[in-house]
């Protein structure tokens, strides 16, 4: 959903504030668990915290992006991808 549109003539951003940006909210999102990790860590946060939310999320956009070119043999190399990216260069199927 989001994506950071460029005006390639004057190389600026077209989405420049969250009122030309898509951000994904609350009904978006599917429901998560959250589980606590109960250990000492001397190397802890001084909000005694620790985030690894996005450690699993790293290699979810290119299986994505594999699973469109399994499908489809058309890889697109720019996220998000959206079906304007690679709709025209699809088969034609006479």
């Amino acid at each position: 959903m989001e994506e950071m549109a460029v005006d390639k003539r004057l190389g600026l951003f077209i989405n420049h504030d969250l009122a030309g940006y898509e951000v994904p909210v609350h009904a978006d999102i599917p429901h998560l668990d959250a589980f606590f990790v109960e250990e000492v860590d001397p190397a802890i946060s001084p909000l005694k915290a620790k985030g690894v939310g996005e450690l699993g999320l790293t290699g979810a956009a290119p299986a994505v992006a594999n699973a469109v070119y399994n499908a489809t043999g058309i890889r697109v190399r720019q996220y998000p991808i959206t079906l304007d990216k690679f709709l025209d260069r699809l088969p034609v199927i006479t």
